[in-house]
């Protein structure tokens, strides 16, 4: 049987045949907005603003967001997170397969945005500001990119926002609230017609549509998206950040794995405590093998806290040695 480290060498040598790398990929989607430039790039192309409102600069924040209540701390690991220059504040998250609780989460990071922003927000404001206007609220952009069909969106872009039930079938409705705004992308709506509109926006979504099966850069005078192009050719990479691709997605594809057989075996035991105690598990055995707590935590549906001290155990045996 294969070990771990013979996966992840195979997979290196699949992701060497291939020009460019899966933006779609967590580590490469990031790599990809760790440039400023690229990450104000790409939201002026999905955010539709007029010319005037466009963004020139941001502020990068923290990407982990934690609420602390009497009963309970949750915490929040966005994936791009940064304050814009006209005081509005974006996550910027990458969704590759959907779940049941998809729509639910995406209102747990929006509302956690709105909170997070609402705290920086007041931070830059006079005290006499606060007073005059205490509930006052900066604009958020949740911001999602789904590699899947998702079941509420007619088109590859959608905009949702909070409506009066009696404004339904208006078109020419209007939000009775526009500060928090929600744009999803679905990748799996992108098509030929769509691309053939040759804006800056169909180029971004061409990137995450076709990037990874590409077999040449498009030609294009954008030197941004030219950039993004030249960043991810394979050929161009280190190889520690392919094995760090690589590990990622055989990590993923096994905790998948794992995950698949824990519910059938759940369920034919009718044991919630076995899945738990089989998600545990495997939690450890993939810290041990270098993934990273949170991924480890995302992936399992554990709590960020478990897992972390899963990791400090195996850290304090590593130190015994």
């Amino acid at each position: 049987m294969a070990t771990f480290e013979d996966k992840v060498k195979k997979q290196v040598e699949i992701i060497k045949q291939h020009t460019f790398l899966d933006p779609t990929r967590d580590k490469v989607f990031k790599e990809i907005f760790s440039k400023d430039v690229t990450l104000i790039h790409f939201l002026n192309a999905m955010l539709h603003q007029p010319e005037e409102r466009k963004i020139v600069s941001i502020e990068r924040k923290k990407p982990a967001s934690t609420l602390t209540s009497a009963i309970d701390v949750e915490e929040v690991r966005f994936d791009v997170h940064a304050k814009l220059n006209n005081d509005e504040y974006v996550d910027l998250e990458m969704q590759r397969a959907s779940h049941e609780d998809f729509t639910d989460r995406v209102e747990l990071y929006a509302d956690q945005l709105s909170i997070e922003s609402k705290i920086h927000y007041d931070s830059q404001r006079t005290e006499a500001e606060k007073e005059d206007h205490p509930y006052l609220m900066p604009t958020t952009y949740s911001v999602w990119i789904c590699n899947f069909s998702v079941s509420f969106c007619k088109s590859y872009r959608e905009e949702l926002g909070l409506f009066r039930f009696s404004s339904i079938g208006d078109p020419n409705a209007l939000p009775v609230y526009d500060k928090k705004r929600y744009i999803v992308i679905d990748l799996s709506k992108v098509d030929a017609k769509v691309l053939n509109l040759n804006t800056t926006e169909t180029e971004w979504l061409e990137i995450f549509t076709k990037m990874a099966s590409a077999k040449d850069a498009p030609k294009t005078k954008d030197p941004v998206i030219a950039d993004v192009y030249s960043r991810l050719a394979v050929n161009a990479l280190e190889k520690n950040f392919i094995t760090e691709i690589a590990t990622g997605m055989v990590t993923e594809a096994e905790i998948s794995t794992r995950i698949g057989t824990a519910r059938r075996e759940g369920r034919e035991e009718g044991r919630e405590e076995g899945r738990e105690e089989t998600r545990i598990s495997d939690a450890e055995a993939f810290l041990r093998e270098g993934d990273s707590v949170e991924r480890v935590a995302r992936v399992l549906k554990l709590p960020l806290e478990k897992v972390q001290e899963l990791a400090n155990k195996i850290a304090t045996e590593k130190a015994g040695k």
